[in-house]
């Protein structure tokens, strides 16, 4: 009896297989593409415009930072070997001082990391919005059905990408694009 099923069973699958096989190789090859978006940054003048604005913002507040570490590391020092030597209010006044300006610098860290992160925003986000826009258009226009982002192929890779060939690349036609739409 089980015979009896088999034979249809594999009859019908046969025939849907036979069935399917022209519209399957009919259709339209996938085009896949791979980008990386790091690397346009890398090397995209725009790009790298922003970022030496950015670094130029970390070093004015890296000095302004070091000044009043140099500052607080001075006045912990004067309060180590004078303390033994200064009445006991005198050394609680200064060390109250002392963390007044601990705090004080503490806040004009977080104010420093704050205005970087704000001008990095300011600076790289019309520039992200743009790659965005191009790489949506580089596919529309090309016909891709799929790009795929990596920052490094091999087993190495944090998205997942093992191998592309080297011709699926299309980040430097995109970098170029967008170096010409935002000069």
């Amino acid at each position: 009896m089980k015979r009896g099923l088999v034979a249809p069973l594999l009859a019908v699958a046969l025939l849907l297989n036979l069935g399917l096989a022209p519209v399957v190789a009919a259709a339209d090859p996938v085009r896949i593409a791979v980008i990386s978006i790091q690397d346009i940054l890398d090397r995209s003048v725009v790009a790298r415009e922003a970022r030496g604005k950015i670094e130029g913002e970390i070093e004015r507040q890296r000095a302004t930072l070091q000044r009043e570490q140099a500052a607080l590391e001075e006045m912990r020092e004067e309060i180590e070997k004078k303390s033994s030597v200064w009445s006991d209010q005198v050394r609680a006044e200064r060390e109250r001082e002392f963390q007044r300006r601990f705090r004080a610098f503490e806040g004009l860290n977080e104010d420093a990391q704050l205005a970087v992160q704000q001008q990095e925003k300011v600076l790289m986000e019309p520039v992200l919005l743009k790659l965005d826009e191009i790489i949506a258009e580089f596919g529309r226009d090309h016909n891709y059905d799929l790009i795929l982002e990596y920052t490094m192929k091999g087993l190495r890779s944090r998205t997942g990408l093992l191998y592309a060939a080297e011709t699926m690349d299309i980040s430097e036609q995109v970098r170029q694009e967008l170096d010409k739409r935002l000069k």
